[in-house]
């Protein structure tokens, strides 16, 4: 049976005390910059720190005594676990949850903080799910899908219900992994607002259903790396897919610096922390901005469980996109001195430096040459070349590092 309506209606009751109505937040600076009116509904803020725990808690509330006898397992990429760990805990019952091996270290430690089990295995969500499937086999344990069930896919669509009693959008971009979320989420705006269109976003190492809706059916791609790991998945399933074609617009796909920069913006400019598969939704608007001018667009920040470590890379990477930051080496004589004019002339071009390494031993350099790595902070593309500009000009051999 299709997921209705009168499910997604009675998941919002089962879930009452437990999972949060997140706010849907304005955000002027990027109405401004796209042309329309962005409203950011921050699942980031969810009780597990993205939105799994509305499916999950909505599957686990409504099984049996004899399926939750030997306790719950599932395969996770980190926010299904965290969701299935707290839904399982509420309601009593052990869960073991297989993560990949790649999984980022605090959405492993929450999963366990959680009460969990947790088991690391493989090197994508498909290995794990193998393996959580063999130990539901073993144990008897009832396995709850991370996206091809009815229940989960009823609760998921609570934020489409929550959205509709906050604002009247014309368009909801959502981020796709099993399509689970956007099956839910499609369902209630579909239904309650048929007028308003419902866009999906992949990344582009790991566009399965973005594969899968262009032929029509089922597509399995393999996943190449990204830091959108929450929706790296490489096949889809039937029933999802089904309500997908039904009922979204289109599917698109976006690349890795795209998804670093999204990542930055919302940091820097909204105070909003959104892991990768979170901050998808933004550059799918920047994609298709022009045909939704003067609409109101819903991103769905469907996550905010950032690695720490990798937070940190994806904003470096971000500077460097954003021409905030730039790596140079500059070649000068190795003689007293030196090190502090080219450190003046940096300074008279408005450049701030943030890290230096200064070599005067390389076998690639001339005798009485000495050469700097050193990183700078701009304010831009523009001011990037005009550094590397004002360092010729005072004689300066100063080169880019790409």
């Amino acid at each position: 049976m299709p997921v209705t309506l009168e499910d997604i209606r009675a998941a919002a009751e089962r879930l009452r005390g437990i999972a949060r109505h997140t706010p849907l937040l304005p955000s002027d600076r990027l109405s401004q910059r796209l042309g329309c009116e962005v409203l950011l509904k921050c699942e980031n803020l969810q009780v597990t720190g993205a939105f799994k725990i509305r499916g999950a808690t909505n599957c686990i509330r409504q099984l049996s005594l004899s399926d939750s006898a030997n306790g719950v397992v599932t395969a996770s990429a980190g926010n299904h676990a965290q969701g299935v760990a707290a839904a399982a805990s509420k309601a009593g019952i052990t869960a073991t949850i297989v993560m990949p091996e790649i999984t980022p270290v605090m959405k492993v430690q929450r999963t366990t903080d959680l009460g969990a089990e947790v088991v690391l295995q493989g090197e994508s969500f498909d290995e794990a799910e193998r393996e959580a499937h063999r130990i539901a086999e073993v144990s008897g344990a009832y396995f709850v899908h991370p996206f091809d069930d009815e229940q989960v896919i009823a609760g998921q669509g609570t934020i489409g219900l929550e959205i509709l009693e906050d604002c009247e959008p014309d368009c909801v971009i959502v981020p796709v992994g099993g399509g689970g979320l956007i099956g839910g989420i499609a369902t209630a705006v579909r239904t309650l607002r048929p007028q308003a269109s419902v866009i999906g976003v992949q990344a582009e190492n790991a566009p399965a259903m973005h594969r899968s809706c262009e032929v029509g059916d089922l597509q399995e791609v393999p996943v190449r790396g990204t830091i959108a790991e929450g929706i790296a998945v490489g096949r889809a399933c039937s029933r999802t897919l089904k309500i997908i074609l039904d009922r979204v617009d289109e599917v698109l796909t976006v690349g890795e610096r795209d998804i670093a920069r999204a990542i930055l913006e919302l940091l820097e400019e909204h105070k909003i922390v959104a892991e990768g598969a979170g901050a998808t939704p933004l550059p799918a608007l920047e994609a298709c901005c022009e045909r939704l001018r003067g609409k109101t667009v819903v991103l769905v920040i469907s996550g905010g469980n950032a690695d720490v470590t990798t937070l940190a890379a994806v904003i470096d990477r971000g500077l460097v996109e954003a021409g905030r930051a730039v790596r140079m080496k500059v070649t000068l004589a190795d003689r007293p001195g030196s090190l502090a004019l080219l450190a003046q002339e940096i300074a008279k071009a408005g450049a701030n430096i943030v890290e230096i390494f200064h070599d005067r031993m390389s076998m690639d350099l001339e005798l009485g040459q000495a050469e700097v790595e050193i990183v700078l902070g701009t304010r831009g593309h523009r001011h990037v070349t005009e550094v590397l500009a004002h360092l010729e000009d005072q004689g300066w051999d100063a080169r880019r590092i790409e």
